[in-house]
């Protein structure tokens, strides 16, 4: 690495041969640690990688395995995350499952590491390692400051608002428009550095400001100008963009005396093409000063971010955030 850094020329990570042998030797062995004949194909290699890249979130759950082995206690490898303690167990389990081997015994004297556990922990810090590295790398080929944003769909016509004032300051924005929980999951992963999203929802593993209330207005065929005289059914995202915050709006829909019947539809163009053809109403941000119904539900977003430990340098997270609420509340 050392040598690296004094080169001004910059150059891809390669995985030498030494890599790969030590890799194979390590995955040939059975847990014990006894050496055994070579078999795997490139087929079974293959299918070992489609596994990794098609099934669970691997290195997020790693993470949870090597912090486990560290602390060998759950409470203190949630805290070193920034976590609970409830999806940090589950997620360990999640990982034994798919593994299929237990990695951890778990009884009233505490937490200790399997023997596979013991073995399969090199290599996953292997591979952490190689994340971050991969990581590192793609973060030097970003333009400077370049503002990695994540939009909920739930916002409709504010998207605008909140992308132009950061591409306002002079810093380069990539924005990525999907539901709120997919993008949690992304600023977790490292893929974004900031996501206005809808509340209340899972936020473990990240912080968030605070919780903006704003205001609706309801948007129908004439004769529906109040909630409870709208017979439509709701054009509304998925639920499972952010399931707290929809069924807490499926409730407050009843509260003000609509059926609660809704229509799920992924983007606001789809939720726009239904509300044109008369098929649905929809519940949208009021304009900055124009006159809403109290009586209807309002929207509720955050600003997120990566912990603190985990955020690029370069991007002024505070500064961005400030600058998102106001635009999203003045």
């Amino acid at each position: 690495m050392a040598a690296a850094a004094a080169s001004t020329e910059r150059r891809p990570i390669v995985v030498g041969e030494s890599d790969l042998t030590a890799v194979r030797s390590f995955s040939m062995r059975q847990p014990c640690g006894t050496p055994r004949q070579e078999s795997k194909t490139i087929g079974d290699w293959n299918r070992v990688a489609m596994a990794i890249v098609s099934g669970m979130d691997l290195l997020r759950h790693l993470r949870f395995f090597v912090a486990v082995a560290d602390s060998r206690h759950f409470g203190d490898a949630a805290r070193d995350l920034a976590m609970t303690q409830p999806p940090l167990s589950q997620g360990v389990r999640k990982l034994e499952r798919h593994l299929g081997v237990r990695l951890f015994d778990r009884d009233s004297r505490g937490v200790r590491i399997t023997p596979a556990g013991q073995a399969l922990l090199p290599l996953s810090r292997d591979l952490l390692r190689l994340a971050i590295a991969l990581q590192d790398q793609a973060a030097e080929l970003l333009v400077s400051h370049q503002v990695r944003l994540g939009v909920a769909t739930d916002l409709d016509h504010l998207t605008d608002a909140v992308v132009r004032v950061l591409a306002g300051t002079g810093d380069g924005v990539v924005p990525t428009v999907g539901g709120s929980v997919e993008l949690a999951d992304l600023l977790r992963d490292g893929l974004l550095d900031l996501a206005v999203v809808r509340h209340p929802g899972i936020i473990d593993g990240l912080t968030a400001g605070t919780v903006l209330v704003l205001p609706t207005r309801l948007e129908g065929p004439s004769g529906s100008d109040s909630l409870a005289a709208c017979s439509l059914p709701i054009a509304v995202p998925p639920r499972h963009h952010q399931p707290p915050a929809h069924d807490q709006f499926i409730d407050a829909l009843r509260r003000a005396g609509h059926s609660g019947s809704v229509v799920e539809a992924p983007d606001a163009t789809q939720r726009r093409a239904l509300l044109a053809a008369g098929n649905t109403a929809e519940i949208v941000p009021a304009p900055r000063g124009a006159v809403h119904d109290p009586a209807l539900p309002p929207l509720r977003v955050r600003v997120i971010a990566p912990h603190p430990n985990h955020r690029r340098p370069e991007i002024d997270h505070d500064r961005a955030t400030q600058a998102l609420e106001q635009a999203l509340t003045r």
